[in-house]
């Protein structure tokens, strides 16, 4: 009986890697396939730099969404809160001149506030998600764009700009370490803490989670507030990368996440082969070399690839659900 037990217990960690070997073999073969097609253009050293840089931010959202979104909140109001978050850290640190410090810490607790604010919504005022996540969305993009005609109207520029200051974050070497810091937290939090546990029963099955005694109002809060934190790197990323994150209105801020919900979406098709966190690290890095394929086949950046990018979150959303039965809610 002993050695039945020992063979049953080897069998998955052989089915797994065995799954984990096949998807990496099919990805390098398409890769390989790719820059055949493209005169190997796309396998160089300078292009993957270039999808590597690109796929960090997206990467960051969804590793944000995954604490947000697998307990049951579908929150829209993530791009807003990229936004507002990452000029909040250029003016504490250029306009208030705290540097660095300014800007890590005065994106990451404005990212926890706004995320903090749309959770409330939910868990206090009990309203659907997706509502609350568009009304915060509109409140945010308000805001933002109303501060950005007061600067405009006063120094002739919408925006601060980083220039060359305080950018390390968003270029190599910074920009990778900050990349692999941010794959070994959300491993460990969704993995190994109470917290992650806690917000994966929940999205599972609320009815079961409820009776082992979890606290579904402490759990939503707890996962928004963890989730806070990644999409406030997200936006030191996208702020670091670009020098200045320009204002939108009329919930186009909606767009800035379609991306990385994508890259979820992806990772979470994959969770039968490695770990959500992890999916998210390899998905991040497939979605974003699809849009670098894309360019190089000459596809406009503009309403080509939005459609090619709807076409993805479609189909990622359709493999993320694969391995349910029943009605999707």
């Amino acid at each position: 009986m002993s050695n039945e037990n020992a063979v049953k217990r080897k069998l998955p960690m052989t089915a797994g890697v065995r799954n984990k070997l096949i998807a990496l073999a099919v990805l390098a073969a398409i890769f390989i396939i790719l820059n055949l097609i493209l005169g190997g253009r796309f396998l160089t050293l300078t292009n993957i730099k270039t999808i590597v840089s690109h796929a960090v931010f997206p990467a960051f959202v969804a590793w944000g969404m995954i604490f947000i979104f697998t307990s049951g909140i579908v929150d829209l109001s993530l791009g807003a809160n990229v936004l507002l978050s990452a000029n909040v850290g250029a003016i504490c640190a250029v306009s208030l001149g705290l540097g660095y410090v300014g800007l890590i810490l005065g994106t990451i607790l404005c990212a926890v506030i706004c995320q903090h604010i749309s959770c409330r919504c939910v868990v206090t005022l009990k309203i659907p998600s997706w509502i609350a996540g568009l009304g915060v969305a509109l409140v945010f993009e308000a805001i933002l764009s109303q501060y950005a005609a007061v600067r405009a109207s006063g120094s002739g520029s919408s925006v601060i700009n980083l220039g060359d200051s305080y950018r390390a974050l968003g270029q190599m070497p910074g920009l990778a370490i900050l990349w692999l810091l941010g794959l070994v937290a959300a491993w460990l939090l969704y993995n190994r803490t109470s917290a992650g546990i806690n917000i994966r029963a929940i999205g599972g099955n609320e009815a079961v989670a409820s009776a082992m005694g979890i606290n579904k109002k402490k759990t939503l809060l707890v996962g928004a507030l963890i989730g806070a934190v990644f999409i406030g790197v997200a936006a030191i990323v996208q702020l670091s990368y670009n020098s200045f994150v320009a204002p939108q209105s009329g919930l186009n801020s909606i767009s800035t996440i379609f991306k990385a919900l994508a890259t979820m979406l992806l990772a979470q098709s994959f969770s039968y082969i490695v770990s959500v966190p992890v999916g998210v690290f390899f998905s991040a890095i497939i979605v974003m070399a699809i849009f670098n394929v894309l360019t190089m086949f000459g596809v406009p950046s503009g309403t080509g690839q939005e459609i090619c990018l709807g076409v993805i979150v479609i189909l990622c959303g359709i493999m993320s659900q694969l391995k349910y039965k029943g009605v999707v809610k």
